[in-house]
C-alpha cells in the first residue's frame, strides 16, 4: 500500500551560518536517513564551484549556502555524507558524489540513487526528477533550468522554489521505492549499484590516462599517442594551476594536432592550427619538453588505443541475438536493460564469446550485474538457459528455463 504524500515544511531562508548548520546537522544525524541535491557552477573553472546544498527529512527542508560558510565549518555536514549508519538519497547523484568529495576527501556512503532505483523497478533508465515525482507523487513540476546562476544572492523566488522542488519528494520517493525494491529482492543490487557509484565517483582520473579521451586519439600511432599522453597531462596541470576547465585552457582538436605534427621548436608550436598565442609564446618551453618526453619514450612502453576490427556477419548476429536475450532477462526480473549493460557492451562479450576469449574481466562478470545478467547471458549462449517470452496483459514476461 503507497504511503500518503505528506512534503515536508519549507524554509523560509538559507542556512547560512556555522551555528545554524550545526543545529542541522544535529537533526540529520537524529532522523538517520536525508535527502540532498546540489548546486554548482562549472563552465569557469577547473572544479566546480558549489552554490547551494539542498536538503530534506521527512519534517523539513533546508538550504545550505556553502559561499557563506567557512569550508572547515561544512566538514560536519559531509561527515554525514560520508557515515554509512545514515541513509542518504539523491537523483541522479554522479555529481553531487564527486562535489561531496572534492570538498571534503570522504567518500560517501550508505547513498540510495532514485534514478538508479528507478531502473531496479524497470521503470526506466536514466530517468529525470520530474518524471520520478509524477510516477511516485502524482504531482507535476516545472522541468529543469538549463542554467541559474547559482551564485548570486539572494536567489530569485523561481530559484528558490525549484532548488526545494529538487530534494523535497526525495524521502517520499526513496521510501516507495525503497519497499518495492525489497519486494523484488533487487536489494543487494541496488546496495552494491550505488555503492559502485561512491567509488567510482570519489577518485581522481589520472591526468595521464585522460589523453584517450581526446577524440580522434584512436587514428594516432604509439609515438603520436605518447605524445598526445604527456601534452594532455601538461595540459591539466596548468589549467589546475589556472583554476580554468580544462578544454578552456586549450582545446582538444589543438592537443591533436599537436601530437600528430610533434613540433620541435616554437615556430612549428605557434603554427599549430587553433593554438592560442599566449600559450604558444608562455608555455613554449613545457609544450616542447611533453612533446620531446613523449617521443623519447621507448616503442615497448608506449601506450597503445585497440581499435576493434570490422565484426564478421556472425558475429554480429550474434551479437543481436545476445542483446535480445539481455533485454529479456532484464525485463523479466523488472530491471530496465539500460542500468545494466548496453549493446555496445553486448557486443564486446560476443567478440571473446566467439572467438573463445576469456570474459571474466567483462563488466558483466563484475559485481550485481553478474547475478542479474552476466552468468544468464553466458548460460543463455552456452545453450545452458532457455528463454520463453510471453506477452500477457500488455506486460513483457521472461521464464527462465533449463532444459533438461
Amino acid at each position: 500500500m503507497p504511503q500518503e504524500l505528506t512534503l515536508p515544511a519549507v524554509p523560509q531562508k538559507l542556512v547560512a551560518t556555522a551555528d545554524d548548520l550545526a543545529e542541522l546537522c544535529a537533526h540529520l544525524r537524529a532522523l538517520g536517513s536525508f535527502a540532498f541535491d546540489t548546486e554548482f557552477i562549472g563552465e569557469n573553472s577547473y572544479l566546480p564551484v558549489l552554490c547551494l546544498i539542498q536538503v530534506a527529512t521527512t519534517e523539513r527542508v533546508d538550504l545550505i549556502d556553502p559561499l557563506s560558510i567557512d569550508r572547515a565549518a561544512m566538514l560536519p555536514f559531509w561527515q554525514l555524507i560520508a557515515d554509512p549508519s545514515i541513509e542518504k538519497s539523491v537523483h541522479a547523484g554522479d555529481q553531487d558524489i564527486e562535489i561531496a568529495w572534492q570538498h571534503s576527501g570522504l567518500v560517501p556512503a550508505n547513498m540510495f540513487d532514485t534514478q538508479i532505483g528507478a531502473g531496479m523497478l524497470g521503470i526506466a533508465y536514466p530517468t529525470a526528477l520530474w518524471r520520478a515525482v509524477e510516477f511516485f507523487c502524482a504531482v507535476t513540476l516545472e522541468k529543469a533550468h538549463t542554467f541559474s546562476a547559482w551564485d548570486r544572492r539572494p536567489l530569485s523566488k523561481s530559484q528558490f522554489t525549484y532548488a526545494v522542488d529538487d530534494v523535497r519528494f526525495l524521502p517520499h520517493i526513496h521510501n516507495e521505492m525503497k519497499a518495492r525494491i525489497a519486494a523484488l529482492h533487487h536489494d543487494h543490487w541496488m546496495r552494491d549499484a550505488c555503492d559502485t557509484l561512491c567509488r567510482e565517483k570519489s577518485q581522481t582520473l589520472d591526468a595521464r590516462k585522460k589523453f584517450a579521451r581526446i577524440k580522434g586519439a584512436s587514428s594516432l600511432d604509439s609515438e603520436q599517442l605518447s605524445v598526445l599522453r604527456e601534452i594532455t597531462a601538461l595540459r591539466e596541470q596548468l589549467a589546475f594551476e589556472h583554476d580554468l576547465p580544462a578544454r578552456a585552457f586549450l582545446k582538444d582538436d589543438v592537443l591533436l594536432e599537436t601530437a600528430l605534427r610533434k613540433p620541435r621548436d616554437s615556430f612549428a608550436l605557434g603554427g599549430i592550427k587553433g593554438m592560442p598565442r599566449n600559450v604558444a609564446e608562455n608555455y613554449r618551453d613545457q609544450f616542447l619538453d611533453a612533446v620531446a618526453l613523449g617521443q623519447a619514450v621507448p616503442p615497448s612502453e608506449r601506450p597503445q588505443l585497440y581499435v576493434p576490427p570490422e565484426d564478421s556477419a556472425d558475429i554480429k548476429r550474434f551479437a543481436e541475438m545476445l542483446w535480445v536475450a539481455a533485454q529479456a532477462i532484464c525485463l523479466g526480473q523488472s530491471v530496465t536493460p539500460a542500468l545494466v549493460t548496453s549493446q555496445t557492451e553486448v557486443l564486446t562479450l560476443a567478440r571473446l564469446l566467439h572467438r573463445n576469449r576469456p570474459v571474466d574481466q567483462h563488466p558483466l562478470l563484475h559485481g550485481w550485474a553478474t547475478e542479474c545478467l552476466g552468468q544468464k547471458l553466458l548460460a543463455f549462449a552456452a545453450g545452458k538457459l532457455t528463454l520463453d517470452l510471453s506477452l500477457i496483459a500488455d506486460s513483457f514476461q521472461a521464464k527462465f528455463a533449463t532444459p533438461s
